[in-house]
């Protein structure tokens, strides 16, 4: 039975419920290319066998815990030369979504950030991730798959350097993952909205201001160098802009590494 059907104009508000795959974005981007799905539409898995995070890293969370979804976007040819603002709107549409959640629920805000390139935090520590992946067809820009996992339920994180929001908020009984679900999509819908309209400068203002460590000191690793720095923002290509001791330097994200203290 599928329990996903988001409020929503168009974000979720259409869904396939998949028990178990591979991997949400494999089915997603494989059925956009073959049929005429309507923009919004999601798929949603119980259980990924196979789920992919950022630099091919695979993507765990124990089965029918957490959310872990694929959500079909249409955006126009004529913001490809803005498309890392995409990725700055999905971050910003999830985080708005889990702080309506927490607000709705909880009668309280918590310290959701947004770990460039696409990590959700909650308090420093990772609580999920999106991986975005754009589809060319002769030339132009057809669709965008944003895949997005969210450990919500989930108890064992040992290994990890995780949490999930039953977890970090030490709930007896479990969450509802379509009630998540929903406030997300109507998340995305609102900033996915502000990409569509070109309201560059709000989405870039609101991602900074939850950029995780932005204007604070701390360790990094590029190359063979450890060093201190300060993040100060992320700029329209993507890259990671860091405040060193005598210069500011640019970083892609295969060029440099978080510390954190052990």
């Amino acid at each position: 039975m599928n329990n996903y059907q988001a409020p929503t104009r168009f974000i979720g508000k259409n869904s396939k419920y998949l028990d178990i795959c591979p991997s949400t974005n494999s089915i997603a981007f494989e059925e956009a290319l073959n049929g005429e799905i309507p923009e919004g539409f999601a798929w949603i898995a119980g259980h990924q066998t196979a789920g992919r995070g950022q630099r091919g890293n695979t993507w765990q969370a124990e089965p029918h815990q957490n959310l872990t979804l694929s959500i079909l976007l249409r955006p126009s040819h004529a913001l490809l030369e803005k498309q890392f603002f995409l990725s700055k709107a999905a971050a910003n549409g999830i985080l708005d979504g889990l702080e309506a959640w927490s607000r709705a629920t909880q009668g309280e805000n918590f310290n959701f950030e947004i770990k460039w390139p696409n990590d959700i935090y909650l308090d420093g520590v990772k609580l999920g991730g999106i991986l975005i992946e754009n589809n060319f067809q002769a030339g132009k820009w057809s669709f965008s798959i944003i895949g997005i996992g969210l450990n919500i339920n989930q108890l064992n994180f040992e290994g990890i350097r995780g949490t999930s929001l039953r977890c970090y908020l030490e709930l007896k009984d479990p969450i509802s993952l379509p009630e998540v679900y929903n406030y997300i999509s109507q998340g995305i819908e609102n900033t996915y909205t502000l990409f569509k309209e070109g309201q560059f400068e709000k989405i870039d203002e609101h991602y900074h201001e939850r950029l995780f460590r932005r204007q604070e000191w701390a360790s990094y690793e590029a190359g063979n160098e450890r060093f201190e720095g300060k993040i100060l923002g992320v700029n329209e290509q993507g890259l990671l802009e860091i405040e060193k001791e005598f210069t500011v330097e640019s970083y892609d994200l295969k060029e440099i590494s978080f510390i954190f203290p052990s």
